[in-house]
């Protein structure tokens, strides 16, 4: 069994978003994993960006060490790539990436 998650935040629903955010927190914290990314999608990203409470649960995992990366095209889209990287969030596309690590035995969680 893969030990290894991406975790995968596309919702706009800031609930989900916080939900996810937490496991994603607690995984990291409590070593459910051992290695876990987690990547941003679309209306999450737009949600990460400009909600305090969302904003400071990522912050939290960025302290965990564990960089969340946002898709740039999204980004883009919805205005929100300079937001995110002030975060800390990397900016970038991240087919290639979520396909790589996939493949490369993580797990995708989707939220």
């Amino acid at each position: 069994m893969s030990t290894k998650l991406a975790v995968i935040l596309s919702s706009s629903d800031p609930k989900v978003i916080e939900i996810g955010l937490m496991y994603t927190l607690n995984a990291i914290k409590n070593s459910w994993m051992d290695n876990i990314k987690l990547y941003l999608f679309g209306p999450a990203e737009v949600a990460v960006a400009t909600d305090p409470n969302l904003r400071e649960s990522v912050q939290e995992i960025i302290a965990e060490g564990t960089t969340p990366v946002a898709c740039k095209w999204c980004s883009d889209k919805y205005s929100v790539s300079e937001l995110l990287t002030e975060l800390g969030c990397e900016v970038g596309y991240v087919g290639a990436p979520i396909s790589n690590a996939i493949r490369d035995g993580y797990v995708p969680l989707t939220w």
